[in-house]
């Protein structure tokens, strides 16, 4: 793992091209497009969908119920439709003292440019975890 993805790094946005580095190391991505945006633009195959609204909660590990997916030192790439609102939850989530969550800069729009969209479709922990849960 890069120095840009350690829990100590005070960014909160990464480049497609940082993205791209995370996913390979094993980031939990999380899409927080609206349904109406996904649908339009098309899914992120393999990313955690989930409104923006509750993704504060959902991704701090004190907060009453967090996604099981989030454990400590996991880093998370959240993925807005143009990066804006994915740095604003990250830095709300950065002001709670939650570390390792990461905003795409530019969004869906730059890793459509980037051509990454298609990452997490081969990614290695993501083959391992849906081989996980299809063995249950």
């Amino acid at each position: 793992m890069t120095a840009a993805f350690t829990s100590t790094t005070l960014s909160t946005t990464v480049t497609a091209a940082d993205y791209a580095v995370a996913v390979r190391a094993g980031a939990l991505v999380v899409d927080i497009r609206s349904r109406a945006q996904r649908e339009r633009q098309g899914v992120l195959a393999g990313a955690i969908a989930v409104e923006a609204r509750p993704v504060v909660d959902l991704l701090d590990p004190s907060s009453a119920a967090p996604l099981a997916a989030v454990v400590d030192g996991r880093q998370v790439m959240l993925v807005s439709d143009d990066g804006l609102d994915a740095e604003l939850f990250a830095l709300e989530l950065a002001s709670r003292g939650v570390r390792g969550v990461r905003a795409v800069d530019g969004g869906h729009e730059a890793l459509r440019s980037a051509r990454a969209l298609g990452l997490l479709t081969d990614a290695d922990h993501l083959i391992r975890e849906r081989s996980a849960i299809s063995a249950h």
